[in-house]
């Protein structure tokens, strides 16, 4: 039941992730080109750049969490054997979790700052760049709470499914 839900909210992180970079790149480009070429600057753009900046690296992430592909030094992992291995993931995990919650925990009185201060240039809340924080924190840890319920095997999505892959077509092309 949490996998379907998660796998519904991760393919929405997805969407809302590679929609937030096509804004970014476009309101960058708008803003050097009005900027070196008109002589002006738009102000929305001033606001819009760190809200599609920071939700993309919340939600993407998230998204990181949920395949395996976040920070993790990986030098001990990989050498770990079956029960070691499966401790290790786990203590990762809740780590990864325990920090989410952080992230959204000492937050909250960020986004309450985010009621009333406004963006000098534009005089709009701050509240809807401040509360990418909160939810990402949020979404962080839910992530790591359903990978704990997933056993490794499960998830082709992982960096190890990657390096393996990129292992057999190497060996593959050693062949020929």
């Amino acid at each position: 039941m949490l996998h379907k839900i998660v796998d519904k909210i991760e393919w929405g992180l997805e969407k809302s992730a590679a929609l937030m970079c096509l804004m970014l790149l476009v309101c960058l480009f708008t803003e050097v080109l009005t900027r070196y070429v008109f002589f002006t600057s738009i102000p929305e753009i001033q606001y819009i750049v760190p809200f599609c900046f920071l939700w993309m690296v919340m939600f993407a992430s998230a998204i990181a969490v949920r395949k395996g592909t976040h920070f993790e030094v990986d030098l001990l992992q990989t050498r770990l054997p079956g029960l070691p291995k499966r401790i290790h993931r786990t203590l990762m995990l809740l780590t990864v979790m325990a920090g989410g919650v952080i992230i959204a925990w000492s937050s909250i009185d960020f986004v309450q700052l985010g009621l009333l201060k406004k963006n000098p240039a534009t005089g709009i809340r701050m509240i809807y760049i401040y509360a990418s924080l909160l939810i990402g924190g949020g979404l962080i840890a839910l992530m790591a709470l359903e990978q704990l319920f997933v056993s490794p095997g499960d998830t082709a999505d992982g960096i190890d499914a990657i390096l393996d892959a990129n292992k057999a077509e190497i060996s593959a092309k050693d062949l020929k």
